[in-house]
């Protein structure tokens, strides 16, 4: 169990945040023991075909056995919601001592082989690892997890106002206790400190891979408490692009195309794929430059949707029934 001390003005000052890298770092747990999280089997469903694709070695090894995964791979949120790709370039500057601290906290008996060697290249091997799966095994079903992470903040938010803030977060989980000027988180893994976290900003992160609740492993680490994400049972998952939609289109610009089921803007579509609106703008103008998508001007946002090129495309292309 962690205990925090606060002041008032930490409560009042609190965020809300979602981590893209955390998300995708804890979701490793659900690969490993996909029984304990079977909210999540449509997904791990899904991506079992790709996981002979990933560094399954080393991901696994990210998953100690009591389930905790190395603090440097989660990040607190500093906004509402991050990117992958940024969060993931931070990771691969980090000085050694720290990964070395990290990957030591986790295993304290000893690492298993995938982590042992060089930090320098033990890091390297993290990162392609972590960013493989990603792109083979998240970032296809983004959209609905974060649709999912993003509304409960929103509910949250809504509930806090409804019913007061110290009401909305003792309400996040039974293994979260608001007490006075302490609040405590439990697990049943540990790990166990307690820590002045007055002034240092608290941040609530919701999650679809923990019961109970977690935190970080020691009490220098800012602090911040992730929590079970409401609906988790009602996740609904996009359709993944056909293979030959893939493969002619490359599955990112594929995925984004099936699941543009309605118009949306390029933030909309960013916001859903877990991408930077840059990036979103990108493929959405390669896909329009080819016929496939058209946008219109609604007020001051520019709306994508598909062409009847792209309907007749993916029909075309999807597997008969």
């Amino acid at each position: 169990m962690v205990t925090y001390r606060i002041a008032e003005r930490d409560l009042t000052m609190a965020t809300f945040g979602i981590s893209t890298l955390s998300e995708t770092t804890l979701s490793l747990r659900a690969v490993w023991r996909p029984e304990i999280y079977p909210h999540m089997s449509p997904w791990r469903r899904e991506i079992e075909r790709r996981l002979a694709g990933v560094d399954l070695e080393m991901l696994l090894a990210l998953v100690a056995p009591d389930y905790s995964t190395p603090e440097f791979l989660n990040p607190r949120p500093v906004a509402a919601t991050t990117d992958f790709d940024a969060e993931l370039l931070t990771v691969s500057r980090l000085p050694v001592r720290i990964v070395e601290r990290d990957l030591d906290d986790l295993y304290p008996s000893g690492r298993p082989a995938a982590l042992v060697g060089p930090t320098g290249r033990v890091l390297d091997r993290i990162v392609r690892a972590l960013d493989e799966y990603w792109v083979q095994c998240v970032r296809p079903w983004w959209s609905p997890m974060h649709a999912n992470l993003s509304g409960d903040i929103t509910i949250r938010a809504v509930t806090s106002t409804r019913i007061g803030l110290r009401p909305m977060l003792s309400g996040l989980s039974p293994a979260l206790t608001l007490e006075g000027k302490e609040i405590h988180a439990w697990n049943p893994s540990g790990p166990h400190f307690e820590a002045d976290a007055r002034g240092r900003g608290l941040v609530f992160v919701p999650t679809h891979f923990t019961p109970h609740a977690s935190y970080p492993f020691n009490a220098e680490a800012p602090p911040y408490i992730l929590y079970p994400a409401l609906g988790r049972g009602r996740l609904a998952l996009p359709d993944a692009a056909p293979e030959r939609a893939a493969r002619l289109l490359g599955d990112t610009r594929a995925t984004l195309l099936v699941n543009l089921r309605e118009p949306m803007s390029s933030t909309t579509v960013a916001s859903r794929r877990g991408i930077s609106v840059s990036a979103a703008n990108q493929q959405l103008r390669w896909l329009r430059d080819v016929g496939l998508v058209a946008s219109i001007r609604d007020g001051r946002s520019l709306l994508y949707f598909r062409t009847e090129a792209a309907e007749a495309f993916l029909g075309d292309l999807s597997p008969p029934t």
